[in-house]
């Protein structure tokens, strides 16, 4: 088998509208499309499919259940800065910002508590 990409990755969100218009202000994603209780969202090849979960509890501690921890998103690394700087400038919290000998990154949630993350890599050596 010979994969392409990540298609999408799928969350639960209490509120579709709310959810979908922190994606545009974040990452610039609008609605791709809409079914009744769910809503696509994204840009390019990078999409989010939000489904509709009003009544769901609070994600709680993912260091202590099998779920998936956190979603990053890889940006060029000329890039990282503004990046940072525009999430800052539209009110959205960053934090544990990191170096891992590899790669920068820092950390963010969307409106229901999903950790995502925002990367990119040490340039190679030459």
């Amino acid at each position: 088998m010979e994969l392409v990409g990540l298609d999408h990755y799928a969350i639960n969100v209490r509120d579709l509208q709310r959810s979908a218009d922190w994606y545009q202000l974040a990452f610039g994603f609008g609605i791709l499309h809409k079914w009744n209780s769910t809503w696509m969202v994204g840009r390019g090849n990078m999409k989010v499919g939000l489904f509709l979960r009003p009544t769901a509890p609070d994600i709680g501690d993912v260091q202590t259940v099998i779920t998936i921890q956190h979603v990053a998103f890889l940006v060029d690394g000329d890039k990282f800065a503004d990046s940072k700087a525009h999430l800052i400038n539209s009110g959205i919290a960053i934090f544990d910002e990191e170096d891992t000998g590899i790669a920068y990154s820092f950390f963010l949630k969307d409106p229901d508590g999903h950790l995502l993350e925002i990367t990119t890599y040490h340039p190679a050596a030459v």
